[in-house]
């Protein structure tokens, strides 16, 4: 923890009052300069932080930012999310997880409160304005490259019970959206780099909307979506909703890599919106119509098809009819 990060755990530890610059500076052993100096920083990052001459210094408020210091204070994780590099605008998170994934550790987060170019599946954008939360988490398991896939279940049923603890009805349509009242509110992205049997790392990546403003998506984007904002009547937090989604993907992705897929597909089962309902499944190469009578041990969907025979995909787009 560096001199900025001692100071500001001080100037929290003593939110109700001052603290003496001369108090910061022999606490620290810095000069009294070098504690101005920091006060400056963590004012340009958003904290709100009061001085009068002859008292010291207050903290009074926070900013509304997923700021790497303020997501690892308390943060519940053995190793996801130790590491995070944070960006005020990527053109996605998932490409830069892909630049840096070579030399990262596993469990390494990157972080960006806005995205110029998000992307869901199948090239789909992904509209990434500031007020979402927008995240990839670059891992390296030992499994075969065709499980890979299934770790998009895992982040979907970690994010499902996030928000329902939040208190909304959040529901998992297959694959990889995560909807409110049918509205998608969270979209998963899982990219994988792996050689013949050789797994090199996968990308996780989730996009929440957060504290977005519906009005401000584009026209389509509003009739699809909504945000926690929306359904919840006021301001979330997002640091908390950060750190509780990524002490239960820890959880379960150990549960994915310990004791198997069963486990997680139970609970993917227990969220899905798609099971039981009349579905229309589009891939590259074909389109099925029928009903989604269940997700097989791979994560496919089973689609009893109107002739009574029965199809599986393991990926596509799914639309409810």
């Amino acid at each position: 923890m560096g001199p900025r990060e001692q100071i500001l755990e001080l100037l929290k530890g003593r939110s109700d009052d001052f603290v003496s610059g001369e108090e910061l500076s022999e606490q620290l052993d810095v000069s009294r300069t070098m504690v101005w100096k920091h006060v400056t920083s963590l004012r340009d990052c958003g904290y709100i932080i009061e001085s009068i001459t002859g008292k010291g210094y207050r903290l009074k408020g926070l900013p509304d930012l997923l700021l790497p210091s303020e997501i690892k204070r308390d943060l519940k994780t053995e190793f996801i999310g130790q590491q995070i590099h944070y960006f005020d605008e990527l053109d996605s998170t998932s490409v830069k997880a892909r630049e840096i994934a070579a030399d990262s550790p596993d469990g390494t987060v990157v972080i960006a409160e806005k995205q110029v170019g998000g992307r869901g599946r199948m090239g789909k954008a992904w509209y990434s304005p500031h007020g979402g939360i927008y995240l990839s988490i670059i891992l390296k398991p030992e499994i075969p490259p065709d499980h890979a896939h299934r770790l998009t279940l895992v982040s979907g049923v970690a994010v499902a019970e996030v928000l329902k603890e939040l208190g909304v009805a959040a529901e998992i349509k297959w694959p990889n959206d995560i909807l409110i009242n049918e509205k998608k509110v969270c979209g998963t992205l899982t990219e994988i780099d792996a050689e013949m049997d050789v797994v090199n790392y996968v990308a996780v990546g989730i996009g929440i909307d957060a504290n977005i403003e519906l009005e401000t998506l584009p026209p389509i984007a509003m009739l699809q979506a909504t945000s926690l904002l929306e359904e919840m009547g006021g301001v979330v937090d997002r640091v908390a909703i950060t750190q509780r989604f990524l002490e239960r993907f820890e959880r379960y992705y150990a549960t994915f890599m310990d004791a198997g897929f069963s486990q997680i597909l139970r609970h993917w089962r227990e969220y899905s919106s798609t099971i039981g309902r009349r579905v229309k499944i589009v891939t590259k190469f074909r389109t099925i119509v029928g009903e989604a009578v269940g997700i097989d041990h791979d994560g496919a969907l089973i689609v009893e098809l109107d002739d009574g025979s029965v199809e599986k995909e393991i990926t596509g787009t799914c639309f409810h009819l």
